[in-house]
């Protein structure tokens, strides 16, 4: 197959196509990973970079970064991660029930004997059966989105000295799950075990599943008098 001439017009057929999937031109990160355009790299050896390239296409907006545009994409950012956390917050209350569910708790950090001593806050604590855990809610648009994020959260939680499970719950509409899982089990420098990084609806799925099954043994052992486990 000959190599692909990416000449405006054809350029402009993939960004007209990222459009009409995500509702949005393509930023930076998105360009390598989406087969209808050239690879960054040939956008700026013949372009002169994103940016330029934005304008030769005529979009009114060509930089991402700066002034308004900016300023309501982090506003979006911070709705919707709200909006998630609710999503999340309203199956947890109803699966454990509300006093059970720590809103926004201090973590632990190394060396600090007061927790409330940490600026840093999980998004949620849970009080549960048979190990308490905490959760991590965010949204984003694609797996590299996952992989951006997760490295930044990394920094914050390998301070934290905490043995219970610690999820990380994702949102959004394109991610591929086994992307995700794919580059969890290439990456070299490996998450603490403890660590879960899943969609919300495979944490449904892992995680209550988890407490129906234990609620079911002690069920169980209540009927038959079963001697407890140590």
């Amino acid at each position: 197959m000959p190599p692909i001439t990416w000449t405006l017009e054809k350029i402009k057929e993939g960004f007209d196509k990222f459009y009409n999937l995500y509702d949005r031109y393509p930023a930076a990160y998105d360009i390598d990973d989406f087969d209808f355009l050239p690879s960054s790299r040939q956008i700026q050896r013949k372009f002169g970079g994103l940016i330029s390239l934005r304008k030769d296409l005529g979009l009114e907006i060509n930089n991402y970064m700066h002034g308004k545009v900016r300023s309501n994409k982090i506003s979006e950012f911070l709705n919707k991660g709200k909006y998630y956390e609710n999503i999340a917050y309203k199956l947890l209350i109803e699966k454990f029930g509300e006093k059970f569910v720590h809103v926004e708790k201090p973590t632990y950090k190394r060396g600090d004997l007061h927790e409330y001593n940490s600026k840093d806050r999980y998004d949620f604590y849970v009080y549960a059966k048979p190990t308490n855990f905490a959760i991590d809610v965010f949204g984003t648009s694609d797996s590299r989105g996952v992989v951006n994020i997760m490295n930044i959260k990394e920094k914050k939680y390998r301070k934290i000295n905490s043995k219970e499970n610690l999820y990380f719950i994702y949102f959004g509409n394109n991610i591929k799950d086994e992307k995700v899982q794919s580059w969890l089990e290439k990456r070299k420098n490996k998450f603490p075990t403890n660590w879960k990084i899943l969609s919300f609806k495979n944490f449904k799925l892992e995680r209550i599943s988890k407490i129906y099954i234990f609620q079911g043994y002690l069920a169980l052992r209540r009927q038959a008098s079963i001697p407890p486990v140590s």
